[in-house]
């Protein structure tokens, strides 16, 4: 299903109009959703051969890619990205990590059709144990929320989380007006490298570098993943979401 097609299905009412608020006070929306491996998932990181390794949270991409799945966009579809929307992340269960031995098949073909392309290798696999994080997404544009937050719940294909044989776990919150406010104590994933936390580079954007999607580079962004609640000398402008403090980038 292209996205014009989508957006037509999910007109709030029956003139094709959708709920849009003036925005004339610089409002932002957002909406939280929960979301649990149910078994075992890796967030591979891209620059790792000789091992498959994973971050400690998605990224930025791989849940623009989650959003972009429920809508049921193609793969290479960025339009998710171009929206704007902001992410926080709330890491809950994450810290349970394991490694196997694992036989990867090397194959070489189209993306429809494929070949063995030379004799398979085995390699360890990092994994992450039925993680848990509460993924924050905020916007100005209440349309697009309403489409987002739509497409979560009325996923068009079924939502994977890292692998594509890593299914999920999601409840979705409604849309709610959020406050910008300034705060120390946190909780969430921030920009930057603070004490008593975990520091990793991961991909924030994709950029397609030909018109054709053969090559493609990405955009890091250097995050701390709290291992606790976290208080700063200095306040960080953030969102105010019911009672929690979010950062989102």
């Amino acid at each position: 299903m292209t996205l014009d097609k989508y957006l037509i299905k999910n007109r709030d009412n029956e003139n094709g109009n959708y709920n849009n608020k003036s925005n004339t006070k610089d409002n932002q929306y957002g909406f939280k959703f929960k979301i649990e491996g149910l078994y075992f998932n890796t967030f591979r990181k891209p620059l790792s051969n000789s091992l498959i390794l994973t971050y400690s949270i998605p990224s930025f991409t791989a849940i623009r890619g989650l959003i972009s799945n429920a809508l049921g966009l193609k793969r290479d579809d960025l339009t998710v990205q171009e929206w704007g929307i902001k992410i926080g992340v709330i890491p809950l269960n994450f810290k349970n990590k394991s490694r196997e031995l694992a036989k990867i098949l090397k194959l070489k073909g189209t993306g429809k059709k494929y070949s063995k392309n030379y004799n398979s290798s085995p390699m360890f696999r990092e994994f992450l144990i039925c993680p848990s994080y509460e993924i924050y997404i905020i916007g100005k544009n209440m349309k697009k929320m309403e489409i987002i937050n739509k497409a979560l719940l009325n996923p068009q294909r079924p939502l994977y989380f890292g692998g594509s044989d890593e299914f999920c776990d999601l409840e979705v919150s409604k849309i709610v007006e959020v406050e910008a406010d300034y705060q120390k104590n946190f909780n969430c994933v921030m920009e930057g490298i603070y004490e008593n936390c975990i520091v990793e580079r991961i991909p924030y954007k994709l950029i397609k570098k030909d018109k054709a999607g053969k090559k493609w580079d990405s955009i890091f962004k250097t995050v701390s993943i709290p291992l606790g609640d976290i208080k700063l000398d200095n306040e960080l402008k953030c969102f105010k979401f019911d009672n929690k403090y979010i950062l989102a980038y």
